[in-house]
């Protein structure tokens, strides 16, 4: 089973039937100085007031709504707007992400109730139900959602832009700050988009049990790992008479949106809930494997959504994200864009490699970039296949030395 949607570097990227491409065209970007502390989502903020009445009016609302009367209202009252168009939007929702990222550990409430602002009552034309009533209300996902993502976006663009510009933390304890906001605002973001490409059909309000008797279209809750696991119930028609449908077949789904790992995945979401009846689930396993063994060697931070439907141990949908890492967020002293020149200059001519690129299928005038690693996942992996079956055995070579700095090393030679 190929991921349906990935996301790398702050970037989505859907599936066609050869390739990933990306999806999306941000509008209303203002540019903030780099090194823009951007956990304080206040100073962002601050920006798109500038110079702008409206905005920075607006700005002042939501602060005073937050100091007297907290998080929640804020966002609700950012979310009960009609949405607009235009650059004070973009300033809202990015607040909302940022009170999102800043309670993830300590307030599942408050991402339920942003959660329950992304759907709408699902009505047909002229007002009326276009479904044979069961005896729910049904829901469909709005454009709250879609501009929640997009700020997810732009956020980041901000995040990545100031990692590059601030090579390293002040601190061990900064270090830790600054990795809990980068691995939060991944998680949020891979579950918010997950939530856009996967729940398209009609959604049952329900209630769910040991919980508190309130009903939920999604209901989110975080275990102690930190994983994050959005519970639904989804309806398909079976039959449509025109601009009628009949819903009655539905599944019960889980969504688990694996907490943010330095260099590996966790894989027990899929030992734990699924059954190992197909093929597709046994390619999902390889593919977790793969970013996984990526994600050591590049020095990634990675996550993946799982759906699987809790009745028949089935996988429904797969997706995942990848990041770079940088000093500002890592443990190591290795980062993603060292590695990624290291690896081109080991395959380049003179390199390391670089007797070999031609047979490793090694183009330096198509170098791996920051930019493009995304989309050249798969390529990357079969490189490195190719890498450990050509040279392995007879050099000598391991997986991982492709992203070692090894320019203090004679070229490997070809044996006679």
């Amino acid at each position: 089973m190929t991921a349906n949607q990935i996301i790398w570097n702050g970037a989505r990227y859907n599936r066609d039937e050869n390739e990933y491409k990306r999806i999306d065209n941000l509008e209303n970007i203002v540019e903030i100085p780099k090194d823009c502390d951007v956990k304080d989502i206040w100073a962002v903020a601050s920006y798109y007031a500038k110079d702008d009445v409206e905005c920075d009016a607006r700005l002042k609302e939501l602060e005073k709504i937050y100091d007297t009367e907290g998080k929640k209202a804020t966002v609700e009252n950012i979310l009960s707007q009609e949405l607009g168009n235009n650059k004070k939007t973009v300033m809202e929702y990015l607040i909302v992400d940022g009170i999102l990222i800043s309670s993830l550990r300590e307030d599942e409430k408050l991402l339920n109730t942003v959660i329950e602002y992304c759907f709408d009552r699902d009505y047909g034309f002229f007002g009326y139900k276009r479904y044979i009533d069961i005896g729910n209300k049904l829901y469909r996902k709005n454009e709250k959602l879609e501009e929640i993502i997009k700020a997810f976006e732009i956020l980041s663009k901000y995040t990545i832009d100031r990692a590059i510009a601030i090579p390293e933390p002040k601190d061990e304890d900064e270090g830790a700050v600054e990795t809990g906001y980068y691995h939060g605002m991944i998680q949020l973001f891979q579950t918010f988009s997950s939530m856009s490409y996967f729940a398209d059909d009609l959604l049952l309000e329900r209630s769910y049990p040991h919980g508190d008797n309130r009903k939920y279209i999604v209901r989110a809750t975080i275990k102690e790992d930190y994983d994050i696991v959005l519970s639904y119930k989804k309806y398909k028609s079976f039959i449509n008479l025109g601009n009628i449908s009949i819903y009655g077949k539905y599944k019960n789904l889980n969504m688990i949106v694996q907490y943010t790992g330095f260099g590996y995945l966790d894989y027990r979401d899929i030992e734990e809930n699924i059954a190992f009846r197909s093929i597709a689930i046994r390619k999902v396993y390889d593919k977790l494997f793969e970013i996984d063994i990526m994600s050591d060697h590049f020095g990634l931070r990675s996550t993946y959504v799982l759906i699987y439907d809790t009745d028949m141990n089935t996988i429904e949908g797969f997706s995942y994200g990848i990041y770079p890492g940088f000093i500002l967020f890592n443990e190591t002293n290795i980062d993603t864009p060292e590695a990624i020149r290291n690896f081109n200059t080991n395959f380049s001519k003179g390199g390391y490699f670089g007797e070999f690129s031609n047979e490793l299928e090694y183009d330096e005038n198509n170098p791996l970039t920051l930019e493009n690693f995304g989309e050249r996942m798969d390529e990357i992996w079969d490189m490195n296949k190719k890498t450990l079956e050509v040279l392995g055995k007879d050099y000598n070579i391991s997986m991982e030395m492709i992203v070692m700095d090894l320019s203090g090393e004679e070229p490997l030679k070809r044996k006679e």
